[in-house]
């Protein structure tokens, strides 16, 4: 099971991607009391910011129910404007209903996209979707899939692929793929420049089949192992 620590630091990027979403008009509550399927944009609060959170959605974290939103929501006495779970690629398969039980709940799905094949365990290394297959192309079925369910789902939902990539306990960890290489050719640090090129391919594969619903969302670890200098901020 993921630890609370690592998905902590989920929420509050996920409090601040959301102000870069584009809106006007409606805020999405208040479109989802009059219509849940209706179109609808997100807006910027004019005071203070959203509120969102990760929950105890099971050791998959993929096991959304209205019951645990709820509970959580009456514990904390505040409604969620986002609320994040996980689609693990080993699943191969978009989350359709977990994602329509959060809207219709009036908030906006956060996905965390991973690149993990079970068992899901941490601090093994590279599985069989390494960042080099993605880029490859071996994976580009599995993703087109993806994207053409989350334009079918065409409400605004953000994603955040390969989370925490700065650290060392997820496969598409930048340290397995030359964390500490630098390459003077050209000129990077190949374990963040291997994790660029396949988040930016995966980015715009997805754009490509039209999903332009999706808010893409960079989740960094609030420090590195290994530490390296901040070569990736700034390019998604």
């Amino acid at each position: 099971m993921l630890t609370v620590r690592r998905w902590a630091f989920g929420v509050c990027f996920a409090t601040l991607s959301i102000l870069s979403l584009v809106g006007c008009h409606k805020s999405a509550s208040s479109q989802h009391a009059v219509d849940p399927d209706a179109p609808v944009e997100v807006v910027v609060p004019e005071h203070g910011a959203y509120t969102g959170a990760f929950m105890d959605f099971g050791d998959e974290e993929d096991d959304v129910t209205l019951e645990i939103i709820e509970e959580f929501e009456q514990l904390v006495g505040k409604h969620q404007a986002i609320i994040a779970s996980s689609s693990y690629w080993g699943e191969q398969n978009f989350p359709t209903a977990n994602l329509n039980v959060v809207w219709r709940h009036g908030s906006l799905p956060l996905v965390f996209w991973s690149p993990w094949d079970k068992p899901y365990t941490q601090n093994r290394g590279p599985d069989r979707f390494s960042l080099l297959e993605i880029l490859q192309g071996k994976w580009d079925a599995y993703i087109d899939k993806w994207a053409d369910a989350a334009r079918a789902f065409g409400h605004p939902m953000i994603v955040a692929f390969g989370v925490e990539m700065n650290g060392d306990w997820f496969p598409w960890s930048g340290t397995y793929y030359g964390g500490e290489q630098w390459d003077d050719d050209a000129d990077n640090w190949q374990g963040p420049e291997n994790f660029r090129k396949a988040y930016r391919y995966v980015v715009d594969r997805v754009r490509a089949r039209g999903a332009t619903n999706i808010q893409w969302m960079f989740h960094v670890n609030n420090y590195s192992i290994i530490p390296v200098p901040n070569t990736l901020i700034g390019w998604a």
